[in-house]
């Protein structure tokens, strides 16, 4: 007797694209909770309450709760990436006033993030750094990227004749990093001021502006 054709299974088709957008959904809430509650006070309950689905569905996407940690920290590389939009830098300055535009540019933007996104520092910087040592170095590779595409626009600088040659790229340009920390420590506490933000910024320009300027146009003073 010859076999009979199957009958078509009923049901919906799986949506296309549907794992990728429900692991960005775990994501995106395990951000939320995280910052709400903190790393630790949090359960995978919590994440599922707040993505609306089941803590199974949890784990069929994430083995365990430093798993999605490791992707909400990427997730916030992503809003302070694309905060400061370091790609921004390598649109070719041709003077040291184009250049610290560009900077003062970037440090206006992440500004503008963390008043949208307050509790975004104490997650990246005070909770993910708690964690392990992993996570750690992941931090200092993403101020290694920022500070790396400023050395090469400091460089290109010197070449040029419009930053002074005996400065170290490399180091200026962490040194830059750093200058942006008290301003951020004072978001931290939630006790900054659009202010003192102008503060911090001018400060963070003044003293970079006077390590950027060649030697020879010290004396005549012009401004950049």
């Amino acid at each position: 007797m010859p076999e009979q054709p199957r009958a078509a299974r009923r049901g919906r088709p799986p949506l296309a694209g549907l794992p990728e957008r429900r692991r960005r959904q775990i994501i995106e809430s395990a951000y939320a909770v995280f910052v709400e509650r903190g790393y630790e006070a949090t359960a995978i309950s919590d994440v599922a309450a707040h993505a609306g689905i089941g803590q199974g569905t949890v784990y069929r996407y994430f083995a365990s709760k430093r798993e999605i940690l490791d992707h909400v920290v990427d997730f916030g590389f992503e809003k302070l990436v694309g905060a400061l939009e370091p790609h921004t830098l390598l649109s070719r300055p041709t003077s040291a006033a184009e250049l610290l535009a560009g900077v003062q540019a970037a440090i206006v933007r992440l500004y503008a993030m963390l008043e949208h996104d307050p509790d975004f520092i104490r997650l990246v910087l005070v909770e993910a750094n708690a964690i392990d040592k992993e996570l750690s170095d992941r931090l200092l590779g993403l101020e290694l990227l920022v500070s790396t595409i400023v050395a090469q626009e400091l460089r290109r600088g010197v070449a040029a004749g419009w930053i002074r040659a005996d400065i170290d790229p490399e180091v200026t340009a962490h040194i830059t990093m750093t200058l942006v920390v008290p301003g951020l420590l004072q978001e931290m506490r939630g006790d900054n001021t659009p202010q003192a933000r102008e503060r911090a910024t001018a400060g963070v320009l003044t003293m970079l502006e006077k390590a950027l300027r060649p030697r020879d146009s010290v004396a005549a003073g012009p401004e950049l």
